[in-house]
């Protein structure tokens, strides 16, 4: 539902594209939600929808409610990055989540194949440029895994489209997000991984 007027300076507001991204849905959600007045919205004098983040934050707010379930089991969360400064900020950052989140952490692509086979990560997080082994020969292998081949991908590099392509490229179901790291989308992406699993425990209750 549109403002009558526009937000206040101090609350800034995004594009529906960018809302988009921040909430790992479509535009045509977004739009959805505008008109049912899920998030609230207001047009530019050049008719461009604008969306006060403060309705976005509402609305993750409420989603984190959702998740506040304690026999909700901890989502394991795999970080593959060789720096180890952005090992820790990861840490803090994944903490200040508040989110039924374990994340384990690896220094290259042997690494994180090893932690994957041993505590099978619903959500593996990963550079591409490593020692020993780097993230394209681990991607390879964890897509030639029986076990692992479902597992959520999330790519997060310093390389150009252009470099990756060089590369040999990464699989398809593979998210690329460029650095330095876009935490407020790799939180939606395990917020959707969350609840995507209480669907399915939802699912199998009412199966019973």
């Amino acid at each position: 539902m549109p403002l009558s007027r526009t937000p206040e300076a101090t609350d800034p507001v995004v594009t529906t594209s960018k809302a988009a991204q921040i909430l790992g849905v479509s535009q045509r959600t977004i739009h959805y939600w505008m008109e049912r007045g899920i998030i609230k919205s207001w047009k530019t004098a050049g008719g461009h929808c604008r969306i006060p983040m403060s309705s976005i934050n509402l609305l993750l707010a409420k989603r984190r409610e959702q998740l506040q379930d304690p026999d909700l089991e901890e989502l394991i969360l795999l970080l593959v990055e060789d720096d180890e400064n952005l090992r820790e900020i990861a840490l803090a950052v994944v903490a200040n989540w508040e989110l039924p989140v374990r994340l384990l952490l690896a220094e290259n692509g042997y690494d994180g194949l090893i932690q994957a086979g041993l505590h099978k990560p619903e959500v593996i997080i990963a550079d591409l440029m490593m020692p020993a082994m780097d993230g394209f020969q681990m991607l390879r292998a964890l897509r030639e895994s029986t076990e692992l081949n479902r597992t959520r991908i999330v790519v997060v590099t310093a390389m150009g489209p252009e470099q990756i392509e060089a590369k040999g490229g990464v699989p398809a179901d593979v998210e690329v997000l460029h650095k330095p790291t876009p935490y407020d989308r790799l939180k939606v992406i395990v917020m959707e991984a969350l609840f995507s699993r209480q669907r399915s425990k939802r699912a199998s209750l009412a199966a019973i």
